[in-house]
Order: C-alpha cells, then structure tokens, then sequence
C-alpha cells in the first residue's frame, strides 16, 4: 500500500514532536532529579552542623558541670578555718593544682571597685596553661600588692612582689610590659620552682610550702588564704 506524501509526512511530524516532547520531559527529569540531589545534600550538611553543635554544646555542659562541681570544693575548702583539725585539707594545705572552678566573669564581680579589675581573663588563661589554681594565684595578687595599690603593682605591673625583697622591695622588684605577664609569670614559677623537685620547694605544694621560700612573714600562707576567703565572697555578689 503506497502511503500518500502528505500522510508521510503527517506521521513523520508526529513522530518528530513526540520524541522531542520525549526529550524535553527526560531533560527535564533529570534537572528535577540533580534539584532534589543538591537539596538532600543541603540537608545531609545542615544534620552534620547540627551534630557537631550538639556535640560541642554537650561538651560544654560537661565542662560547666565540671566546673560547678570543683568551685563547690574550692567553696568548702576555702570556707573552713585555717585552724581546721581532723587533717580535713584548708586553704592553706590544699595542693595548688586544685582547679578552681572560677570564671573570669566570676573573678571581674570579686575585683569590681579594686585596683585588680580586668585580670580576670589572664587569671583563668594562666591556671588553664600551668595548671595553678587562679585563685591560689589571685589570693597571692590581692596580699602581695594591697589589692592593686602597691606601688610594684602601680608603676611596674607587678602584682605578686616577684623579685622584691625586705627592706627593697620596690628597687628589686621585677618590671613587667603587663599585669597579665605578671600573672603568668607567677603562675609559671610556682608550676616549677615551688613544685616538688623545684629549687623553692618548701616541703609541700601548698601555700605553707610555698610561703616557707616565697615570703619571710610566717603567717603569709594564712593572709593569701584570708583573701581567697574575701574573694570567694565577693564573687558571690551579683553584679
């Protein structure tokens, strides 16, 4: 049967429009497919950031928890009496590396109005890097510079009397470029010098041992003690 010319290409069009139609619906597949592809990735991203920051904030409610727990120990061990019987640890015979569970913030509410406002944050870096308890390191601060009003403290940004002695504490006292370098340095020298095996130990790495070479004043350990008590009080005060 001869199929006349018209209808030929009747058909022919036809067929011709159908697979373009196939074409243009299959390429159009296709840009849903890869749209959905990229969105699946979006989401599979967005669930990883949301793990990771769940899993960074439960770190760090294991940290604050953690530190709540060691500034309850610091608040009864500082609490009790100097004098305290029973071999219970005070302030003055607790290690120094007893983490202190102080904040920098908390450090600001205890200095607010002294001369030691703004060492809060080098207080807390200082016992993150040697290990020091910052408030052992603060107690020393607030007694050796009269809370910041020494004039180590005024005119060469020593607060610890580092390298002062009796009878020239100012002319032998060390210079520092900061109050945070003074810090450090503190806290360094108590981490070796006054640590067991160091040339200052004093037979303990409290504050009796360290008070045995640090100072000549043998009631020193328990005036750091008294200020850590002032401070620990005063940071209880909402600012």
């Amino acid at each position: 049967m001869k199929i006349k010319p018209w209808l030929f290409l009747t058909i022919s069009a036809l067929v011709i429009t159908g697979v373009l139609a196939l074409a243009a619906n299959s390429e159009a597949r296709e840009n849903e497919i890869r749209e959905l592809e990229r969105e699946c990735e979006q989401q599979l991203q967005q669930l990883r950031e949301m793990r990771q920051q769940l899993g960074e904030a439960a770190e760090r409610l294991e940290e604050l928890e953690q530190m709540l727990l060691n500034l309850q120990q610091m608040e009864e061990i500082v609490g009790r009496s100097t004098l305290s019987r029973g071999g219970r640890i005070d302030a003055t015979t607790m290690p120094v590396t007893t983490p202190s569970g102080f904040s920098a913030a908390r450090f600001e509410r205890a200095f607010a109005g002294t001369a030691l406002a703004g060492i809060g944050e080098a207080l807390v870096q200082a016992e993150a890097d040697t290990g020091v308890n910052a408030l052992v390191l603060a107690g020393i601060i607030a007694h050796e510079s009269g809370w910041g009003t020494s004039r180590l403290a005024q005119e060469k940004q020593n607060l610890a009397g580092l390298g002062a002695f009796d009878g020239q504490e100012y002319s032998a006292g060390i210079t520092f470029d900061s109050r945070d370098a003074s810090i450090m340095f503190l806290a360094r020298l108590l981490a070796t010098h006054y640590a067991p095996g160091g040339k200052y130990f004093g037979g303990s790495f409290d504050l009796t041992g360290v008070g045995v070479r640090y100072a000549s004043d043998p009631a020193w350990a328990a005036k750091v003690a008294a200020c850590m008590r002032v401070i620990m009080q005063r940071a209880e005060v909402e600012a």
